[in-house]
């Protein structure tokens, strides 16, 4: 099986090991090196072409936004995926503008990761290779992981089933409290990053919003409720 060369820039060497260990676990990808500075990510660019960039946007001498757009100048061919802890709007929105494929808003979780790079390597080998007209179908697919149907309805990603979705739904709808991924996968026998993925899609399109219970230790617990506004079951 072909795999993707994906190079890891960043400065933190926890973090660096961090990622290793993620790529590692990761089907379809192998480590193509490290960069620990804006000039060191640009000699190894020069001498090799990796697929893709796990890059932390302020790392040392690289220039943030500057530095991701000489990239996408001088290699285009190259992608990045962003691996930051900035999470101000002008940051990440200029990051995306300038053709990041996604942005992930540090500390992020192994599901996470794993998504951004499924989502990649099935748009970077829907892209090659093809030999015939593409038809708009097919299109979507690729460039937003999930097909459109009739009137603009969003259709599910692969992965995710109906009536799962169903259930998450209707559990949402008699819940008496925001429920965080955990709780949604007690309820339905379901993983809790499986649950996670249910709900991450139904706050997506815009059916169930985020809510974020503060402790006096440790980070903020995500909770999900649905949209009192919404027609959930009539979308799917």
């Amino acid at each position: 099986m072909p795999v993707l060369e994906a190079l890891i820039a960043e400065a933190d060497p926890m973090l660096r090991s961090l990622y290793a260990e993620y790529l590692s676990r990761t089907r379809g990808y192998c480590l193509g090196g490290y960069a620990t500075s804006g000039p060191e990510l640009f000699r190894c660019l020069q001498n090799r072409r990796p697929a893709l960039v796990l890059l932390d946007l302020f790392l040392p001498e690289f220039g943030g936004q500057e530095g991701l757009r000489r990239s996408r100048t001088e290699f285009s061919r190259v992608d990045h995926i962003i691996l930051s802890e900035g999470d101000d709007p002008d940051t990440v929105r200029g990051a995306l503008c300038l053709g990041a494929f996604d942005y992930l808003i540090k500390p992020f979780t192994f599901d996470r990761f794993h998504a951004a790079l499924d989502a990649y390597g099935n748009y970077y080998w829907g892209l090659t290779g093809r030999k015939t007209p593409w038809r708009q179908a097919d299109l979507d697919k690729i460039l937003h992981g999930r097909t459109v149907g009739r009137g603009g309805e969003v259709g599910i990603p692969k992965g995710l089933q109906e009536p799962v979705l169903r259930q998450v739904v209707r559990v949402l709808q008699v819940a008496e409290c925001p429920l965080a991924a955990a709780e949604m996968g007690e309820r339905l026998g379901l993983s809790r990053s499986t649950a996670r993925r249910y709900l991450e899609f139904l706050v997506e399109t815009e059916l169930v919003r985020v809510e974020h219970a503060y402790k006096e230790i440790g980070r903020p617990l995500k909770q999900y409720v649905l949209k009192r506004t919404a027609s959930p079951l009539a979308s799917f």
